[in-house]
């Protein structure tokens, strides 16, 4: 008995010992969630995250049915969330509200407390600064009671995870878990109300915030294809609800998230069948710009209004040339352009790291305005360089291309390439378009070669806005982009 007892209280020594040595060697707190005492509701959204310094989001296929559950009639129970009416596999992620990174290598841990039902095992979920996303193989497995539970993030083998479907793939290779942007949870499978699900009262994250840098912010402007054609349903999630925290777009008066955010118009939803939002290339350039700058923030100051001629924009504004192209009623655009840049600008750690320009269609209908259409496009470059203090702005100028037209027009007479119907000065305006660098230093053309277009319909669709996109961040990030 004797013996018993002190091989008893041994263990309980060494267990006391363990729990202080890793008390001491954890990495200090970066958050804690509890979920706030507001009543159950479903789905879980924003308002039920108690911390203000973080931003939720819910990934998987299906309707977000996760829910924030209590029970009054149970006092002990606290507010958690439930995955019991989840239809397809969920995941749940909490970032930081800034748009912070989050070093959870060597001592950082992940702590929390949770209680699983039938064969649901909840595991973690990150998500790297450069867009792939991990889950644990470590997991958490059923229990009849609250159970807290800790580990190591760097001690748990990690396996690839698409946060659209929430299925796992391969093992994650050459792991560097020193600057992720999200963490959370999931058990990879559909709810099964109280007696297949998971719950989860609170989670902890231990580790260290990464240094945020400024806010890159790039100004895009012109007609109907900046304004965008893209349909919000056909992206994915990360895409369509803005989930990806690096990036940001100026929104009446305030930055907040880049996500599809212009409702569509009565044409674009009854003919085209957008039922949701539209989107223009600032979608595939912000996330291409995103996988090739890992660590940066990446803003959006979009100005465009579709069917609009350059002279709209004419820094020296006046109703005459505005009217060329019968735009005198939309007003001086470039002021109120610079209005908008200024205010975004302002307060913000921010700098300004390019101009692109998607616009010429309209003066392609008047021969005038075509012949005018270099001298217009470097008079706005000039005046936006100089009211923004910015002398150096990269700027990229979009030029449409399809079928066997050259990139280069050098050698390339008018007569080869005959006018589309009713735009009569194309040749000028892709003229102007193309040798914009041999007038105007760091500046570049941007072919945009046979975008995808809507049947019957000039615009880009999805696929070309994003085609669009990624054709002005490959050539940003090859010609102007500095090294991190």
């Amino acid at each position: 008995m004797l013996d018993s007892m002190k091989r008893w209280l041994c263990v309980a020594w060494i267990a006391c010992a363990a729990l202080q040595a890793s008390d001491v060697g954890r990495a200090p707190l970066i958050f804690r969630e509890d979920w706030t005492t507001s009543p159950p509701a479903i789905p879980l959204t924003q308002r039920d995250v108690a911390n203000p310094e973080l931003t939720v989001a819910v990934h998987g296929p299906g309707p977000p049915l996760v829910k924030k559950s209590y029970h009054d009639a149970r006092e002990w129970d606290p507010h958690y969330v439930w995955s019991g009416l989840a239809k397809t596999p969920w995941a749940v992620s909490l970032s930081l509200a800034d748009g912070g990174l989050m070093d959870l290598s060597g001592t950082a841990t992940l702590r929390w407390r949770s209680r699983q039902s039938g064969f649901r095992a909840l595991r973690a979920v990150v998500e790297l600064a450069g867009g792939e996303w991990l889950v644990s193989e470590y997991s958490d497995g059923a229990s009849e009671q609250w159970r807290v539970s800790e580990f190591a993030f760097s001690s748990s083998r990690w396996r690839q995870l698409d946060p659209a479907t929430v299925t796992e793939g391969p093992w994650a290779q050459g792991l560097d878990l020193t600057r992720v942007r999200s963490v959370g949870f999931t058990d990879l499978m559909p709810g099964g109300r109280s007696g297949a699900c998971s719950r989860l009262d609170w989670i902890e994250v231990y580790g260290q915030r990464v240094p945020i840098g400024p806010l890159e912010v790039f100004i895009l402007s012109g007609q109907s294809n900046m304004v965008g054609w893209g349909n919000s349903l056909e992206l994915d999630s990360v895409a369509r609800f803005g989930h990806d925290m690096r990036l940001e777009t100026f929104l009446d008066g305030e930055w907040t998230s880049l996500r599809p955010h212009r409702p569509p118009s009565a044409v674009q939803r009854e003919r085209w069948g957008i039922k949701e939002f539209t989107f223009g290339p600032e979608i595939g350039f912000a996330h291409e710009l995103a996988r090739a700058w890992p660590g940066s923030r990446i803003g959006i100051v979009k100005q465009a209004v579709g069917g609009t001629g350059i002279m709209a924009w004419a820094p020296e504004w006046n109703t005459a040339d505005a009217d060329i192209t019968g735009d005198a009623r939309k007003g001086p655009l470039y002021k109120k352009l610079l209005a908008e840049v200024r205010q975004a600008l302002d307060g913000e750690n921010a700098r300004l790291r390019g101009f692109l320009w998607l616009q010429g269609a309209k003066d392609m209908r008047d021969q005038r305005a075509a012949g005018r259409y270099a001298e217009n496009l470097d008079n706005l470059i000039a005046a936006l360089r100089r009211d923004l203090d910015a002398p150096d702005l990269p700027v990229l100028v979009g030029t449409y291309r399809s079928g066997t037209v050259p990139d280069s027009l050098d050698g390339v007479a008018a007569s080869d390439i005959p006018p589309p119907a009713g735009r009569p000065g194309a040749w000028e305006v892709l003229q102007a378009q193309t040798k914009v660098a041999e007038r105007v230093p760091r500046s570049a053309p941007v072919y945009l070669r046979d975008l995808p277009r809507h049947a019957g319909n000039i615009h880009a669709n999805t696929a070309g806005m994003l085609q669009a996109g990624r054709a002005f961040a490959s050539v940003f990030l090859e010609r102007f982009a500095e090294i991190e």
